[in-house]
C-alpha cells in the first residue's frame, strides 16, 4: 500500500538540500508505505551541525558572575540573548522592606524582570531564599541591572551570552564541531 503527500517545508528542504533532483519541476511528491526506509533526516541537530539546545546554553569558562547586596550596578550591557541564573537571599524583618531586582534598562526607562521583596510576616529575623533561571534579549544600547536595596538581601548571579542580537547561537567557549 503506497500512499503520495505533498508537505511544502519538507520539499523546500529536500530542494535545497539536493539542488539537482529537479527543484519539485515537476512537483517532488513522497511516498509512504508500510515499510520504513530512513534515507535523509532534516533534523540539523542530528547531522552534527548544531547542538541540542540544552548542551549549547552549558555553563562554561565565558561565563560570568557577580554578588551585589546594597548596591545598583549594570552587569551586562552587550546586545544578544543571555542565559541568567539568580540565587537570592533576602532577611525578612517587620518594619523593614528589602527586595532583590533585576531590571532592563534602556537609558531611559527601566523594566523588571526578576524580583523578590521582604513584607512584613509577623516574624522577625527569617531568611528566603529563591532561585531563578530565564533568558533575557538586550538590544543596543539595552543593560541588565541588578538592583539589591540592603546588605541583608544579597543576589549571586551567573551569566553567558547564548546567542548575538541576530539569533546567532553562542556555543560554550572551546566547542568545535566534530
Amino acid at each position: 500500500m503506497t500512499f503520495q503527500f505533498r508537505k511544502e517545508a519538507i520539499e523546500e528542504d529536500l530542494n535545497s538540500n539536493f539542488p539537482s533532483q529537479g527543484q519539485g519541476n515537476p512537483p517532488l511528491y513522497y511516498s509512504l508505505s508500510d515499510v520504513v526506509v530512513p534515507t535523509y533526516n532534516i533534523n540539523p541537530v542530528t547531522e552534527g551541525s548544531t547542538l541540542p539546545a540544552n548542551l549549547q546554553t552549558a555553563w562554561d569558562f565565558s561565563t560570568g558572575h557577580a554578588t551585589f547586596s546594597n548596591t545598583e550596578t549594570t552587569f551586562i550591557n552587550t546586545p544578544g540573548f543571555w542565559q541568567v541564573d539568580v540565587n537570592a537571599a533576602v532577611l525578612f524583618s517587620s518594619g523593614v522592606q528589602r527586595s532583590c531586582r533585576i531590571n532592563l534598562f534602556d537609558g531611559v526607562t527601566r523594566k523588571i524582570v526578576w524580583e523578590i521583596n521582604s513584607f512584613s510576616t509577623g516574624a522577625d529575623d527569617v531568611t528566603s531564599s529563591v532561585e531563578n533561571k530565564f533568558v533575557v534579549f538586550l538590544r543596543s544600547g539595552d543593560s541588565l541591572v541588578a538592583l539589591s536595596s540592603n546588605t541583608s538581601a544579597i543576589m549571586d548571579i551567573w551569566y553567558r551570552q547564548i546567542a548575538t542580537v541576530n539569533g546567532t547561537l553562542v556555543n560554550p567557549l572551546g566547542y568545535s564541531a566534530a
